[in-house]
Formats: C-alpha cells, sequence, structure tokens
C-alpha cells in the first residue's frame, strides 16, 4: 500500500510539472503527462479510478463522447491513420477523470492551482517584457513581437491563458482582504490589459469580456450583470477610441466579415476563411446530420465540399473549422454536438455540488471554455485540451467523497 501511493505521489507531482509547462512547452507537457500516466498505471489504482469516473457525471460524460469518437471511426470518411490520430487529439476527455482522481486530496490539488497561477503569472511578466521593449523574442511564425507580445504559444493561447489568470485572480480576490484582495485584483486588472491591448488574438478578446460578466453576474447576479456590462461598454469604448492596435484588430474584424458577404469567392482573411469554414461545415451537417462524416474526417469533408471554392481553400491542409463545436458536428453528426453541449452543460452544473472556492473556478473555467469553443478547437488543440484535463479534472477532484477517493493505510 505504501508503494502504491508513493506512486501516485509521483504522479501528482508530475501533474504539477504540466501545469507548470502549459503556458509554455508543448514537448514537457506531453512528457510529464506521460510520466503522470505511467506513474498512475503502476500505482494499480485503475478500478478505483473507474469507479469515481462512474460515479461522476463530469468525468463520465467526457468519457461517453470519447467512446463515440471510437466508435466514430467505424464510418470514417478520412484514412484509418487520420481517423486514429483524430482519437489521440481527444485524449483528454479521459485524462480528466483521472487526473479527478489523483486530486481527490485538497492539498495536492491546491498546490497544482497555485502552480498554474504562478506560471501563468510569469507568462504575463514575459509578455508585458516583450511589449516594454525590456525582451526581444520572435518566433518562426512572427507571434512574438512588440505589437503582438506572447511567448512560445500562439495568440489565442495567450489570451485565453490570461482570461484563466484574469478569472481566477478575481475569485481569489473575492474571498480575501487588505494586500491580498489588492494584489489580486492587479493581476487580474494586468491580465485584462494584456488580453486586451498587449496582443492580437480577438478571441481573447471576447473570452475576457464573457468571463468578466459572468463572474460580475454569479457574484452580484442582474444587478452586477448590467454594472459590469456598462462598466466594460465604456472601457472598450475608450480602449477603441485611443488604443491603435486594438481598434485595428476591431475595424479589421468588421471589414473582413463584411467584405465576405459581399464577395462572390472569399477572400484569404482571417475572418472570411472563419466564415466558410463554417458555411461548409454546415451544409455537410445537413448532408449527415446524424452520424455525421465520421472520426477525423472533417478536413475530408471540407475537401469534398470546396471542389469549387479557391485553391487556398480546397487544400487538405485545412483541418479544422477553428470552432470545437462544428468541429464535433461534421464528425459525429447531431450526436457529437449534443454529446459535446451536454458535457459542457453537466461540468457546469455538477460544479455547483464542489466546495465554494473550486464550485466558483469550475465555473468559470467551464464559461471560459465554451466562449473559447465557439472560435477554436479547444478540445482537439493540445494546451487547451490538456487546461481542460489538468485544470478541469483538478478541481472536479473536490466531488470524489472518501469512499471513492485514495485513502492511506
Amino acid at each position: 500500500m505504501l508503494v502504491t501511493f508513493q506512486f501516485l505521489d509521483a504522479a501528482r507531482a508530475c501533474m504539477l510539472v504540466t501545469a507548470a509547462s502549459l503556458p509554455f512547452s508543448t514537448a514537457a507537457t506531453n512528457v510529464f503527462t506521460a510520466l503522470a500516466l505511467l506513474c498512475w498505471v503502476l500505482a494499480g489504482q485503475w478500478r478505483a479510478t473507474l469507479r469515481a469516473i462512474a460515479a461522476e457525471p463530469a468525468a463520465s460524460m467526457g468519457c461517453a463522447l470519447l467512446a463515440a469518437l471510437c466508435a466514430g471511426i467505424a464510418w470514417s470518411r478520412a484514412p484509418l491513420a487520420d481517423a486514429l490520430g483524430a482519437i489521440s487529439k481527444y485524449r483528454e476527455l479521459a485524462l480528466f477523470g483521472i487526473t479527478m482522481f489523483l486530486f481527490a486530496d485538497a492539498r495536492w490539488r491546491l498546490r497544482l492551482l497555485w502552480v498554474f497561477f504562478a506560471a501563468a503569472l510569469a507568462l504575463l511578466v514575459a509578455s508585458y517584457a516583450i511589449l516594454l521593449g525590456m525582451y526581444q523574442h520572435s518566433d518562426s511564425r512572427g507571434f512574438s513581437n512588440r505589437q503582438n507580445a506572447v511567448l512560445l504559444k500562439n495568440h489565442i493561447t495567450h489570451g485565453f491563458i490570461m482570461s484563466l489568470l484574469a478569472g481566477g485572480a478575481i475569485v481569489v480576490a473575492l474571498r480575501t482582504s487588505g494586500w491580498r484582495r489588492w494584489a489580486m485584483v492587479t493581476v487580474a486588472a494586468l491580465a485584462a490589459v494584456n488580453a486586451w491591448f498587449a496582443v492580437q488574438g480577438r478571441t481573447g478578446y471576447v473570452v475576457m469580456a464573457i468571463l468578466l460578466l459572468w463572474l460580475a453576474y454569479a457574484r452580484w447576479s442582474l444587478r452586477g450583470l448590467v454594472a459590469s456590462a456598462i462598466g466594460l461598454a465604456l472601457l472598450l469604448a475608450a480602449a477603441w477610441q485611443w488604443a491603435p492596435a486594438f481598434q485595428r484588430r476591431v475595424d479589421q474584424a468588421v471589414l473582413e466579415a463584411r467584405d465576405y458577404q459581399v464577395q462572390y469567392a472569399p477572400g484569404q482573411t482571417s475572418i472570411g476563411t472563419r466564415l466558410h469554414f463554417a458555411k461548409r461545415s454546415l451544409e455537410s451537417l445537413v448532408q449527415r446530420p446524424v452520424l455525421g462524416a465520421g472520426t477525423g474526417a472533417w478536413g475530408e469533408a471540407f475537401y469534398e465540399a470546396t471542389v469549387n471554392d479557391p485553391p487556398f481553400l480546397h487544400d487538405r491542409a485545412n483541418q479544422h473549422p477553428h470552432n470545437e463545436y462544428l468541429m464535433l458536428a461534421v464528425q459525429l453528426g447531431s450526436l457529437g454536438l449534443l454529446l459535446f453541449i451536454a458535457l459542457l452543460a453537466t461540468v457546469f452544473r455538477r460544479a455547483a455540488r464542489l466546495p465554494q472556492l473550486e464550485a466558483e473556478l469550475a465555473r468559470a473555467f467551464v464559461v471560459a471554455f465554451a466562449t473559447g469553443c465557439l472560435f477554436g478547437d479547444f478540445l482537439w488543440d493540445m494546451t487547451e485540451g490538456h487546461l481542460w484535463a489538468v485544470l478541469g479534472g483538478a478541481l472536479f477532484g473536490a466531488a470524489l467523497n472518501p469512499a471513492s477517493a485514495p485513502q492511506k493505510s
């Protein structure tokens, strides 16, 4: 029994390193997640983990979606290798339940949350260093410079992490007092300013805004929602007036969306391409409304639907629509879409049963994730998918009762 708990603690320690790696390194995230899973396997707690997953709908719904994706291989229009590769993209649906089991211990759960908070805070500091010209960094994709102050991750992922940092800081600030409250408020404000004005990810703009509105509503009900909406509107109006980078990104989005509506053939723009992805995805869903094109077949379905479109669209390099709802709907039809919506709704509803801190953080996390999925394939993407599994799973560790959680003898 002692050896079992040594392996479980080793798995938890590896997950802490995973949480620290998420804002910075894909390689480290994959390595330490694999090590955590290896230690969990060596601990031999498979049955206990399965019982815990079966008892918690927030985890079992994810496994149901993963099972549907596995079944979708049978009718997939994609090559078998692509279908199997798609399954590997959704492995975090199972990892959520394993993480939940590992972090039933409140002390370990709190450590993981603070480790991620510290890593996200370090990313925030690095971003401001780039913005202020104190640190020069540019990757091969051209993402990192003073006009788009991101480090290692792309601007969508950066904006999402900043949103989680701001949301978490606000939740903690409302539960503390004195200098700690002001410190957390400062972190939240700096993270919000960073997401809106230091990077070019418009997804981050929307996720941050929706998350702040939700937190105001959750804390102060309708009155808080109205007040925060007014304040947010005034802030963004001022930003549009006096922050050139923010104004350019908003104006560009409006112009690209308008151009797409009047052009006979879609131009090669960010918003125009996303709108065309959505259009062709919905057409594919209409053609295969029940079971879809099969697991991993979004790219093949899109390729078939764009035979008369410009070459940059009729290209098998297009493998995802930048929208998780459409991604799953095309692969698994209405079944997949309903399963995903049910997963989000179940996690949100079940979060209310958690202890107060975990409940507030979990609900804010689901709101941010569900919003981000409108503009990105968050389960498909490595970092965002691991955030779902690691942060979401750890928070739901608080749902395990003593009978289903690992106990020392």
